[in-house]
């Protein structure tokens, strides 16, 4: 997959002549080749893939291998790199750069060397829009990451059922089981790091696995494998002993706020709207203030994209994109609970990619 000229030209409200691209992440979206270094310059003719001596073989495998369009021009970055960009870009005008990630050095840099170029913001902005809808390669890729990260989640209940009460049976085990599990199954990683938090700390949306022993109660496992670099997300509570009547309260709430909005959830909705039907059902269910967090987050090349179910997004969410769902209730100092699925959004409703169940799980 590659993003081309048109494509940004597109996008963007500007006059424009050429993109330089050089964050990691928008350079691997560009290319779709990683890379911690490099610089991608998108011209109307071509795209030139400027890197360093450490991925230039690989990139070169990488196209002949069809995962980089034979389209891109890629080049040896040398002591030189100033003057090849500036070679490259002599013939434009106006170069669009990444307003969220260039430097003061590196554009005094291209200033130096181009003195007569006008270099305008909002490449950031114009390519975070393009990848909030997803082609059907990325949407292959995150189907597949979700299957391991599903797969993953069968394996830690038995996991759990094996080993709960056992001396080394720690939030920290648990955690690395789910990693150990998505890589021995596919996972080329983690999309981030998993969380495995139990009693009091599953009140903590984020909280961080300790070597401790799992304690009885709710157990919140937050995870995600990772496949060409695209993400997966998921997260189930499950219950360790029996759960009092507040805990299955408490569970049956956030699971029935979590399908009432899922049923809600198309295209052409504004964020806010979708984040409003489960926010709504929990605090008319006596929680107000107890789901302090978005009802989901975009995911691709990031965990963490735009847009958002969210109180505060007031941008319509368009077909293609790929987001939560995550309602949750925490009450500190006691429990919380989380469940979450990520849905492909469409013109009629959405695909849920999550296939594990959500009932309350007892081990």
């Amino acid at each position: 997959m590659s993003v081309d000229f048109s494509r940004i030209r597109k996008e963007s409200d500007k006059e424009i002549d050429a993109v330089l691209v050089i964050s990691p992440v928008n350079r691997q979206y560009v290319t779709g080749f990683p890379s911690s270094a490099g610089y991608v310059l998108v011209l109307p003719e071509k795209t030139v893939f400027i890197t360093d001596f450490r991925y230039f073989g690989s990139a070169l495998v990488s196209q002949k291998n069809g995962r980089i369009d034979e389209k891109i021009e890629i080049v040896l970055q040398d002591g030189k790199v100033w003057e090849n960009i500036s070679n490259y870009l002599k013939n434009t005008n106006n170069i669009l750069v990444e307003e969220s990630f260039v430097t003061l050095s590196v554009l005094e840099r291209l200033k130096e060397k181009l003195t007569d170029k006008n270099f305008i913001n909002g490449a950031s902005d114009v390519i975070a829009k393009l990848r909030a809808v997803k082609t059907d390669f990325e949407l292959d890729c995150i189907k597949k990451a979700q299957d391991i990260t599903d797969k993953a989640f069968a394996h830690i209940v038995n996991y759990i059922s094996d080993n709960a009460g056992k001396k080394d049976f720690t939030e920290s085990r648990v955690a690395l089981e789910l990693e150990c599990f998505m890589r021995a199954n596919g996972s080329e990683g983690i999309a981030f790091d998993s969380i495995a938090v139990s009693g009091a700390k599953s009140a903590m949306p984020h909280g961080v696995p300790e070597n401790i022993l799992v304690k009885n109660g709710f157990l919140t496992m937050d995870f995600g494998a990772k496949i060409s670099g695209y993400c997966a997300d998921m997260t189930r509570t499950v219950c360790i002993g029996k759960p009092s009547d507040e805990m299955k309260k408490v569970y049956n709430t956030v699971l029935e706020a979590q399908l009432k909005s899922l049923d809600f959830i198309s295209a052409g909705k504004v964020g806010y709207e979708i984040d409003a039907v489960a926010r709504n059902l929990i605090n008319q269910c006596g929680y107000e203030g107890k789901f302090g967090h978005s009802l989901g987050h975009s995911l691709g090349l990031e965990v963490h994209e735009n847009p958002n179910f969210s109180p505060s997004e007031k941008g319509i969410i368009p077909a293609g994109a790929v987001i939560s769902v995550e309602p949750g209730i925490y009450l500190d100092g006691e429990f919380g609970v989380r469940i979450e699925d990520i849905v492909s959004v469409t013109e009629k409703g959405h695909e849920n990619l999550t296939k594990s169940p959500k009932e309350l799980i007892i081990l």
